[in-house]
């Protein structure tokens, strides 16, 4: 317990200030409007109505999310890679993924429902785009800067092109393209968001939505803490998982 308040007190204690603050300008001074920032005591009493809503609406988010995701990671790293190591199609290739990659992937929702059979194929493809192209352009960089000696001793060793890829490459290029998934996580959490406003009928941002159009904005905030700490729980995850990967890193 002592070591979990040494690692997590810090959070602990600003998530506090943040609530404290929050019902300070809500129930004691009356600073924000209780129309549209209700009391936090008011959306606590909503849990054990809605929480069942609240799941269903998860797993529906996750389902979009982990797909998407994943092939977002398959795709663009094993892509990126093969662009880092050969200057001849980096060269030709990058200035299209420099103009594809600055077109803002919600721009693109009204072709991808109009596209895709489904909303929910249109939805992954949407958050898969999100997190392809920063994943891309992170492990692009990241093969492309690392050490040459790496490589060098590599063929001095008389590695195959697969041992050297594995034992080589993608280790001394993990730590720039995981800190590019990291980024492309929270990416496709709100594009997952923005997808579910259109046309969805499950999902976190469809609650959330849902409420918003009758003006019940007490639910509307239960919507925006459980989403948040869903958000929270995954990015912990992530990190647990990243600082076992990077286990060899000064940082772990």
């Amino acid at each position: 317990m002592s070591k979990f308040f040494k690692n997590y007190g810090g959070v602990l204690a600003i998530g506090v200030g943040i609530i404290i603050f929050y019902i300070l300008m809500t129930d004691v001074f009356h600073v924000l409007s209780p129309f549209l920032f209700p009391s936090l005591f008011d959306v606590i009493k909503l849990i054990p109505e809605y929480i069942g809503k609240l799941f269903n609406g998860m797993w529906s988010s996750l389902f979009l999310l982990v797909i998407a995701y994943s092939l977002a990671v398959v795709t663009a790293i094993s892509l990126g890679t093969l662009i880092g190591l050969r200057s001849g199609l980096r060269k030709n290739i990058t200035p299209y993924i420099n103009a594809f990659s600055a077109i803002p992937v919600p721009l693109l929702t009204p072709y991808a429902i109009n596209l895709f059979p489904t909303f929910k194929a249109a939805s992954i493809f949407l958050i898969w785009l999100a997190a392809f192209w920063v994943i891309l352009g992170t492990t692009i960089n990241a093969v492309l800067t690392i050490d040459k000696r790496y490589l060098e001793n590599a063929e001095t060793l008389k590695m195959s092109g697969a041992e050297k890829l594995f034992r080589v490459v993608l280790p001394a290029a993990s730590p720039a393209i995981l800190t590019g998934c990291s980024i492309a996580l929270t990416l496709s959490f709100m594009m997952l968001a923005v997808a579910e406003m259109f046309g969805a009928d499950s999902g976190m941002a469809y609650f959330v939505q849902y409420y918003s159009d009758f003006a019940r904005f007490d639910l509307v905030m239960l919507g925006f803490l459980f989403t948040a700490t869903v958000l929270v729980l995954i990015m912990y995850l992530f990190d647990k998982l990243k600082a076992r990967i990077l286990h060899w890193t000064i940082n772990n």
